[in-house]
């Protein structure tokens, strides 16, 4: 059975897509690097925490089908980890 795949793509340190194998999978992204953010806006939570309250910022952020990685940057990358071994659960929807 072929688990179900997650990939996030990142650039800047933001995450710019996420691509799924399973539909309707909900992907929340807790970003911790909020300075310069100010309470109220979207997304912007305070957090109670051991070592004193923080903030983070909380999305929901939406899924493509893994079909819309076909041409992609990011397919590319994928192919060229498989290529070079980097992926160490080489998995036949992702690594051909």
């Amino acid at each position: 059975m072929t688990r179900p795949q997650v990939i996030i793509n990142l650039h800047g340190g933001l995450v710019q897509d996420v691509f799924c194998s399973v539909p309707g999978a909900q992907v929340l992204v807790v970003d911790w690097d909020v300075e310069g953010s100010f309470p109220g806006e979207p997304g912007i939570v305070d957090v109670p925490l051991a070592a004193g309250p923080c903030q983070a910022c909380v999305s929901d952020f939406p899924t493509a089908s893994l079909n819309e990685l076909a041409g992609t940057d990011v397919e590319a990358a994928i192919d060229a980890a498989c290529q070079q071994g980097v992926l160490c659960d080489q998995q036949p929807s992702v690594c051909p």
